[in-house]
C-alpha cells in the first residue's frame, strides 16, 4: 500500500504555508528585503576584520551568535557576511567579487538567486551556507550528485572550520548511524534526494513504532526510551540551500521519492509472457490509442475482452493484478517506452534512464508490473515486482523548511511558480565580466540524418581549427546516433551518456581542451567548471550544439550556458528536424511546415518564431498540470485534517 507520510510531531499543511508566509514577512521587515545594500556593508565588515588573526576572527563570529541568539539586530547579518567574506579570502585566497557579495545576500534573504554558468556559485552556496548559521541550528545543502556534494563541501570546509562551523557529507551508501552523525552539523551537503529518502525512512520507524502495543511503548518511555532518538534526521527543518533550483524545484517538484520493498521472492514470467505475444498483435487506432503528449495508453474494451479471452482456458494462471493492466503494460513497454531513451539494459536487467538528467537510475523501477512488462519485451529474466511503502514528493518534502533558498542559471522564467509555491523571489545577478557568447540561428531540417550530416559537417570545420566542440543531445539513443555520424568522418569524439558523477564531471570538465569534441546528455555534467587553455579561447572559444531543442527553453539556456563562461568568447547553435520529440509529440503542424519546405540538401527555413511559440505553449501545459497537483496536494490535506479533527 503506498503511503505519503508526514513528520511527527506534524503541522498541518494550512499551518506549514501560513508559517511560511510569515516568515517571509518577518524577513522583509527586519531589514532582509534591504539585501542589495548589504555589499556596501559587507564590505565594511570585511575590512575590519581583516586586521584580526585568524583566532579573533573566529572570536568576532562567536559574538556576533550569541547576540544573533539573542536579539533580532538586523544588522548583524551583514556583519557576519563580512566575516564569511574575509575567512573565504583566508582560506581561498581570492576576494568575493561585488556581484558575488550580492548573490549571497540574496541567498541569505531567502530568495533563489540566478547566476550564471560559471560565475562561482560554489563559494556562494558556502557562504550563504555559512551566514544562515546565524540564525538557525542547520542547514542542509541539496546537489544534483554524491560526487557534486563531496566537491563543494571539500572545497569549502577549511573556510567553515576557520569560522567555527562544523560539517559533514551524507554517506553515498545508506548508513543510518552516519547519516544521524552527519545531521546533527551545522552546515550539511548531500545529494537533494538523499534528504528526501532520509526523511521517508524516519517515517517508516516511526510508523512501526506506532503499531506497537500501547503497553510497550509506554513502558519504553518510563525506561527512556524516546522512539524519535533513533530517527536519522532531526524532527525540524529549518533552512535548506538548492542547487539547480529550478530543475529541483520545478521541473521534478511532483516526482515522489519512493520506498519500496520487494513483494515476493519470485514472479511468475508466464502472465507477462502471454500479454507481449497479445499486445503483440494490437493495432494503434483499432485495440487501442495513445494521447499525446501525455503518452497515455486507452486499451478499448472490445481488446480488453479478446484478451480475456485468450486466457479463459488457463485455470491455473498465477495472476498479481487485474489482467487488463497486464496488457495496458504490454502495450506500453511495446509503443511507448524505447530502448536507450527511456531505459537502458545492463547485465541482463532494466534500468530506468532519468528524463531531467539523463543519467542511468539503476536502483528504481516502474511499478505496479510495468518494470515486467519491459524485462518481458527484451526477453528478460523477470524480477520479482516491488511495493511502494511510502513516498513523498520533492515538493512536499521541501515546503516543510522553515526557510529555502536556491541558486541556479536559469530561474527567472518561472519566477511566477516559485513565488506561489515556495515563497521564494527570483534574484537575478549580473555577470562579473560582459557576456560574449554568441548564440547562432537555429538550424532546420527535414529529417534525422540530414539533421545528423549537417551536424557532422559542422564539427568537423571547427575540429580543422582547433575550436572545442560539446554536442549536448536529449537521450542516449541520441548520443550514440550523433557518435556514429562523427566517426564516419573521421572524427574520434569523447561519449558520455549515462556514466554518473565523479567520471562524468571528469570527462565534461576536459570539453574545453583544444580540439576536443564531447558528446554529453544534456544535463550530463552541469555544475562542472569546463576550462580551456588560451590556445582554445584563440581558436572561439568552446561550441556548444543543441542536437534537438527542448520542450522548456530553460533546459537550452542551461546547455548554452557552458560556452563562454566569465566572459570568456564562445558560441552556441541548436539544431532541429520535422521528426522531433518536440514536433511529433505535440501534434505540432511545424512537422509538415518543415519537411515541405525542406531543400535538396534537406535543410529548410528559419522556424524560430514558431519553435519558440511552440515551446512557450509546451511550458504552460506543463505549469498548469503542476498547479492542478498541487491543488489535489492542497485538497488532500484538507481531507486529512478534516479526519485528524473528527
Amino acid at each position: 500500500m503506498t503511503t505519503q507520510t508526514q513528520a511527527l510531531p506534524t503541522r498541518s499543511a494550512t499551518d506549514r504555508r501560513s508559517g511560511l508566509r510569515q516568515r517571509l514577512a518577518q524577513l522583509r521587515g527586519s531589514g532582509a528585503g534591504s539585501f542589495r545594500t548589504w555589499p556596501k556593508q559587507i564590505r565594511k565588515s570585511e575590512s575590519e576584520t581583516g586586521k584580526l588573526t585568524d583566532a579573533e576572527l573566529l572570536s568576532q563570529a562567536d559574538r556576533l551568535r550569541e547576540l544573533a541568539a539573542e536579539s533580532q539586530d538586523p544588522s548583524l547579518t551583514p556583519q557576519f557576511c563580512g566575516i564569511v567574506a574575509e575567512a573565504i579570502y583566508r582560506t581561498k585566497g581570492f576576494r568575493l567579487y561585488d556581484v558575488q557579495l550580492l548573490a549571497i545576500a540574496a541567498g541569505a534573504a531567502g530568495n533563489v538567486v540566478e547566476m550564471q554558468t560559471g560565475e562561482g556559485k560554489t563559494v556562494v552556496t558556502g557562504a550563504i551556507a555559512a551566514i544562515k548559521t546565524l540564525n538557525a541550528p542547520s542547514v542542509h545543502v541539496g546537489t544534483t550528485n554524491t560526487y557534486l556534494a563531496r566537491r563543494d563541501l571539500e572545497e569549502l570546509t577549511d573556510t567553515f572550520d576557520l569560522l567555527g562551523i562544523s560539517s559533514g557529507l551524507l554517506p553515498e551508501e545508506s548508513n543510518e548511524n552516519v547519516s544521524r552523525s552527519v545531521y546533527r552539523k551545522q552546515v550539511v551537503y548531500g545529494p537533494g534526494y538523499q534528504y528526501g529518502f532520509d526523511y521517508l525512512r524516519d517515517q517508516m520507524y516511526l510508523r512501526d513504532n506506532r503499531q506497537t502495543e500501547l503497553g510497550t511503548r509506554t513502558l519504553n518511555r518510563i525506561r527512556g526510551l524516546d522512539p524519535y532518538r533513533k530517527l536519522i534526521q532531526p524532527l525540524d527543518h529549518h533552512v535548506a540551500l538548492i542547487d539547480e533550483a529550478d530543475s529541483v524545484m520545478i521541473d521534478e517538484a511532483m516526482t515522489p521519492l519512493v520506498i519500496s520493498l520487494p513483494t515476493k521472492d519470485y514472479e511468475d514470467p508466464t502472465p507477462y509472457l502471454i500479454a507481449k505475444k497479445i499486445a503483440s498483435k494490437f493495432v494503434e487506432g483499432v485495440e487501442y490509442t495513445i494521447e499525446f503528449p501525455a503518452k497515455r495508453i486507452e486499451v478499448t474494451d472490445e481488446a480488453n475482452q479478446l484478451a480475456h479471452d485468450e486466457i479463459a482456458d488457463k485455470k491455473d494462471l498465477n495472476l498479481s493484478r487485474p489482467w487488463r493492466i497486464y496488457i495496458s503494460n504490454a502495450v506500453r513497454a511495446e509503443r511507448i517506452f524505447q530502448r536507450d531513451i527511456d531505459y537502458v539494459v545492463v547485465d541482463d536487467s532494466v534500468q530506468i534512464v532519468d528524463q531531467y538528467t539523463g543519467r542511468i537510475l539503476p536502483d528504481r523501477s516502474w511499478q505496479d508490473g510495468l518494470h515486467q512488462a519491459v524485462e518481458a519485451k527484451e526477453n528478460l529474466p523477470i524480477q520479482p515486482g516491488r511495493e511502494s511503502t511510502t513516498q513523498i514528493t520533492r515538493q512536499r518534502y521541501l515546503q516543510m523548511y522553515d526557510q529555502l533558498a536556491g541558486l541556479t542559471g536559469t530561474a527567472l522564467s518561472v519566477s511566477k511558480e516559485f513565488e506561489t509555491v515556495y515563497k521564494c523571489p527570483i534574484i537575478a545577478i549580473p555577470t562579473n565580466k560582459k557576456s560574449q557568447r554568441r548564440i547562432l540561428q537555429t538550424r532546420f531540417f527535414a529529417d534525422l540524418e540530414s539533421k545528423l550530416s549537417a551536424i557532422a559537417d559542422d564539427v568537423c570545420n571547427r575540429h580543422v581549427t582547433g575550436q572545442p566542440v560539446l554536442v549536448g543531445t536529449k537521450t542516449i539513443r541520441e548520443s550514440i546516433e550523433v557518435q556514429e555520424a562523427l566517426i564516419a568522418k573521421g572524427l574520434d569524439p569523447t561519449l558520455l551518456n549515462g556514466v554518473q558523477d565523479q567520471d562524468e564531471a571528469e570527462i565534461v570538465s576536459l570539453a574545453g581542451q583544444l580540439g576536443s569534441i564531447t558528446i554529453a546528455t544534456n544535463m550530463a555534467g552541469r555544475g562542472t567548471d569546463i576550462k580551456l587553455p588560451q590556445e582554445a579561447l584563440a581558436a572561439g572559444g568552446l561550441h556548444v550544439i543543441g542536437v534537438s531543442p527542448n520542450s522548456s527553453k530553460r533546459i537550452d539556456r542551461q546547455l548554452v550556458g557552458r560556452a563562454a563562461r566569465q566572459g570568456q568568447p564562445g558560441s552556441a547553435q541548436f539544431f532541429a528536424a520535422a521528426t522531433d520529440a518536440i514536433f511529433t509529440e505535440n501534434e505540432s503542424s511545424l512537422t509538415r511546415q518543415i519537411a515541405r519546405r525542406a531543400k535538396t540538401n534537406g535543410e529548410a527555413g528559419n522556424f524560430s518564431k514558431d519553435l519558440s511559440a511552440l515551446q512557450s505553449s509546451i511550458e504552460a501545459r506543463n505549469y498548469k498540470q503542476r498547479q492542478d497537483m498541487i491543488l489535489r496536494d492542497y485538497w488532500m490535506d484538507s481531507v486529512r485534517e478534516a479526519i485528524e479533527k473528527d
